[in-house]
């Protein structure tokens, strides 16, 4: 079950359990380190997803406050503020978007709610147009190159979260 791989890699890393709702924020925040920057930018529009998110979960608990400010605040800090380890980030990504396949499976989807596999493809190609990659000097054009395609690779993964036409 995708919530139990999700849970057990909170619990080994000593993070909140809360989390487990904010799960689906992590792929627009793995988009947004593809670069290894946080840009006031992007943290910006993750802030935006954030609340959009915890709005939408009240709203399906019938108006109660399902992720506290200070657990907002902690994930900020942890995932978002701060670079955290690759392999953390990969690994809760990864755990995360079975949870959305999951909820999204059982049409558990909501308004405005980043379990609306859509809803997190517009939130990750956002993420991505933010801060697009300036030329400098010390930046040269194969890191360029290896940024986008590193941010078009984590966009192309929730992508296939979406729902398969038929």
């Amino acid at each position: 079950m995708p919530h139990s791989r999700f849970s057990a890699l909170l619990a080994q890393n000593d993070l909140p359990t809360a989390f487990i709702y904010l799960a689906p924020v992590l792929p627009i925040v793995q988009v947004m380190w593809a670069d290894g920057r946080n840009q006031i930018a992007e943290r910006a529009q993750i802030q935006v997803f954030i609340e959009s998110h915890c709005v939408a979960l009240s709203e399906m608990a019938g108006g109660l406050e399902v992720v506290s400010i200070a657990e907002r605040e902690a994930f900020d800090r942890i995932f978002v503020a701060n670079r955290p380890e690759p392999f953390l980030l990969e690994a809760i990504s990864e755990a995360a978007a079975e949870i959305v396949q999951d909820k999204a499976d059982k049409n558990a989807e909501v308004a405005d709610s980043l379990y609306q596999r859509d809803q997190l493809l517009h939130a990750c190609l956002e993420i991505a147009a933010a801060c697009p990659v300036e030329p400098s000097p010390w930046i040269t054009r194969p890191l360029r190159e290896r940024i986008v395609d590193e941010e078009r690779k984590l966009i192309e993964r929730v992508f296939e979260l979406l729902p398969r036409l038929r």
